[in-house]
């Protein structure tokens, strides 16, 4: 605040006129000295009240009643208007802004009240009794210093009240023969400059301290805002683990309470964690007074990018073992066909030495249409595997009978595994399935796969089961299970990654690209479906094609109940 708008800053400013708050600091000095008025209105009605009547009556033996009353009136009003006003302010809610008006009031107020106090010694005049006069003197100092004493860092009040209450004792004391009466009357005079210079420096006093408290507000105010600022989360606890302040992201991640703070966790470090579902580097600083500054970096962007780093590669080191294992099963599965057909097309060339037999060149037209066969379903399974990893292969859905269905795959497995016997395949559906609304070639497709694996690790004992029906959730399925050697728990779902055979190396017992159970489970999730495996070894595997409940059309009517009653049949 500026020495030109400070309105009690020096003595020459005192009379000066009393300007509005020119900032807000000059506003909250002014509030100050509004609630220390108010604050103070009792104490200085009742002085005025009870000091006012015993002088009058002091005065009443020598003065006569109406001059001692003519002299006591206003001070009594006055008295009796400020503790009226204390009790008024009191009820009242303190305010926050102030703008100056009742300080000017209770400016004339002093200034009234001082020349009561000071026209005692004028009222009272005629005596010659100094002694007398030396009273009056002593009252109008001890009222200048009690009421100064009350008001302290209110200059401008003080000295409105006490100039008017300390200059007429010059005059009076002039008026008057005695020794000591001089030295009183310069007494006065430096006992009034002494009581105005002490309220500018309490004043000044009170401006300085408000003046701190600001910019000690202006500094928190910077540092919650830097810190509001921040996208990390900051805190800041006591000593004893209570929460002292926060930003709004603290709040935000662990409350208004914010985190428990024990001795655990007071000690300075930095350590990850995971809250909220958000990953955080929380990093812990003491502070000189025994408290700690949290501070919470959200990371969960770089967890995200590392998860993703190590997803890719593994991605990328599936894909190197997926490479491996399918030229490992390709050198095999390729060259072994290739040469049966290069091999019998040369014996049966024109050019060949060896002369054969018709029955010998069927026989050899037979192995190389296998092989060529085998060749083909190799590079049709490769085929569609790619066209699922690019998304390429369209469905095409049609309403498909479980049990045509059923019959269809039964047959193409076993004419493609050579299995003549079928006497040993145990076919139930449950009367509760409809029909399904699927691609009939890829669901067929799915299941002959289930079906071919079924027969040729079936094993010595040649018995499949397969059931159709629906699930607890109303989803439909079919199970196919076998009686072979089934299969490890621990590669249960390794059994579905591209390529993977249990069995490697040439000497194998079971040929094919490793891509059937892979082909499946792709197939089976284009239509939201799955493909799971149970297996117990040396017991038995079941593959089980579940689709989602919304494939399934119920039978309804007559045809639920033919097909009931022909199940019961």
């Amino acid at each position: 605040m500026s020495r030109v708008n400070d309105p009690s800053g020096t003595l020459i400013a005192l009379f000066g006129s009393f300007p509005k708050p020119a900032d807000d600091l000059q506003a909250d000095i002014y509030r100050e000295q509004h609630m220390i008025i108010t604050r103070q209105l009792m104490a200085m009605g009742l002085i005025n009240m009870l000091a006012s009547s015993l002088i009058a009556a002091a005065m009443f033996p020598k003065f006569g009643l109406t001059t001692s009353l003519l002299w006591m009136a206003p001070l009594f009003i006055s008295g009796l208007f400020q503790v009226w006003s204390w009790d008024k302010f009191r009820r009242s809610p303190t305010p926050d802004k102030i703008s100056g008006g009742f300080l000017r009031k209770s400016e004339w107020v002093a200034l009234l009240a001082g020349i009561c106090w000071g026209s005692s010694t004028l009222v009272f005049y005629g005596s010659s009794d100094s002694t007398h006069l030396l009273f009056l003197h002593l009252v109008q100092a001890g009222m200048a210093a009690g009421v100064v004493s009350l008001i302290t860092p209110l200059p401008r009040h003080t000295a409105r009240f006490a100039m008017p209450c300390l200059l007429p004792v010059i005059p009076s004391a002039l008026m008057h023969e005695g020794s000591y009466l001089i030295p009183v009357a310069a007494l006065g005079l430096l006992f009034l400059g002494a009581l105005v210079n002490s309220s500018v420096d309490s004043y000044k006093q009170l401006r300085m301290s408000i003046g701190k408290a600001w910019e000690s507000r202006e500094a928190r105010n910077n540092l919650v805002d830097a810190i509001e600022s921040t996208t990390d989360a900051f805190a800041l606890y006591d000593s004893n683990g209570n929460l002292v302040l926060a930003n709004e992201r603290h709040q935000v991640l662990f409350g208004a309470d914010g985190m428990p703070i024990d001795d655990e966790t007071s000690h300075n470090g930095v350590e990850t964690l995971k809250h909220s579902g958000h990953w955080l580097m929380q990093s812990r600083h003491q502070t000189r007074l025994g408290g700690c500054v949290v501070v919470h970096t959200d990371i969960t962007a770089l967890k995200t990018r590392e998860r993703e780093l190590v997803e890719a590669r593994k991605e990328a080191e599936e894909a190197d073992a997926a490479k491996s294992r399918f030229l490992s099963t390709m050198s095999h599965e390729l060259r072994t066909p290739l040469n049966i057909i290069l091999g019998f097309s040369r014996l049966m060339a024109s050019d060949s030495q060896v002369k054969l037999t018709w029955d010998e060149v069927a026989e050899y037209a037979d192995n190389i249409n296998e092989s060529g066969s085998h060749l083909l379903q190799l590079i049709d399974d490769i085929i569609d595997y790619s066209k699922v990893g690019l998304d390429k292969l369209l469905l095409s859905p049609s309403d498909v009978d479980v049990r045509a269905m059923l019959a269809r795959s039964i047959s193409l497995a076993a004419s493609f595994e050579d299995v003549r016997d079928l006497s040993g395949v145990d076919v139930a559906v449950s009367g509760n399935v409809g029909l399904l609304r699927v691609d009939e070639s890829i669901c067929q497709r799915i299941i002959m796969n289930l079906l071919t694996n079924a027969m040729r690790f079936g094993g010595s004992d040649p018995r499949i089961v397969i059931r159709a029906g629906l699930n607890s959730d109303g989803c439909p399925f079919i199970a196919v299970r076998d009686f072979g050697n089934g299969i490890p728990d621990e590669d249960l779902e390794r059994v579905f990654e591209a390529f993977y055979q249990r069995e490697n190396g040439l000497d194998r017992g079971f040929g094919g690209t490793g891509l059937g159970l892979t082909l499946c489970r792709h197939l089976a999730r284009l239509h939201d479906g799955d493909v799971v495996l149970k297996s117990r070894s040396g017991v038995g595997t079941t593959a089980m094609f579940v689709l989602p409940k919304a494939t399934h059309i119920p039978r309804t009517g007559e045809i639920a109940a033919q097909t009931k009653s022909s199940a019961v049949a």
